[in-house]
């Protein structure tokens, strides 16, 4: 039976061996422009990336994250309509913002590093991928190895704690917080509550398999 070490990719038993530790299953969700409206201020998208430490190649465990994606992909529907306004309202502040960083400009006026040529050439790629967001939530199951071998697993997620306690929830990012007490609010808690409900038993049998 395949414990839940062998069922990691190499990479990612490598940095358990470093004593890293790493995110088992992670699931971003953000408020973006429209790709296919560029133009259009109005425009916006809830997107979901999964993102998993798993080897390819295991049909159960293909099957379950497929379930994870399935679930995440409903991810727009827990936006109530206030929420929504909220969002855009935020997404256009972001989007002004990175246009001023984009034209070499911090809070309306020019940056020092605008006119340097080894940090343009430095942030050139950066800011090519840059694109305007929204953090609306993340969630993370991660795992560490004990100085005895064993793994620890834990789950964290960016609504539970006034701001994720890990690093691996990238701590410095201001999440969306508008109707955080209503109904959008309780739809996402529950969007939660089905991936961990497909993770946890994931990690049931890998660690039972142990």
């Amino acid at each position: 039976m395949t414990t839940l070490y062998e069922a990691l990719d190499p990479e990612a038993q490598e940095e358990l061996i470093r004593d890293n530790v790493i995110e088992l299953v992670s699931v971003i969700v953000t408020a973006v422009p429209d790709p296919d409206r560029p133009d259009d201020r109005l425009s916006l998208l809830i997107a979901a990336e999964i993102y998993d430490e798993f080897a390819p190649g295991t049909p159960w465990i293909d099957a379950e994250l497929e379930k994870i994606r399935k679930i995440c992909a409903g991810a727009a529907d827990d936006i109530t309509l206030p929420a929504t306004d909220a969002l855009h309202v935020a997404l256009n502040r972001n989007r002004k913002s990175l246009d001023g960083i984009l034209e070499g400009k911090i809070g309306g006026r020019p940056a020092a590093w605008a006119s340097d040529p080894e940090v343009m050439a430095l942030l050139g790629t950066v800011l090519e991928n840059a694109r305007a967001e929204v953090p609306v939530w993340e969630l993370a199951w991660t795992v560490a190895m004990a100085d005895d071998g064993l793994l620890l697993v834990d789950c964290e997620d960016s609504l539970s704690l006034p701001r994720p306690a890990s690093a691996l929830l990238s701590p410095e990012r201001d999440f969306f917080v508008a109707d955080e007490s209503g109904e959008t609010r309780k739809n996402i808690l529950e969007r939660m509550r089905q991936v961990n409900g497909v993770v946890g038993r994931m990690v049931e049998v890998l660690m039972n398999d142990g």
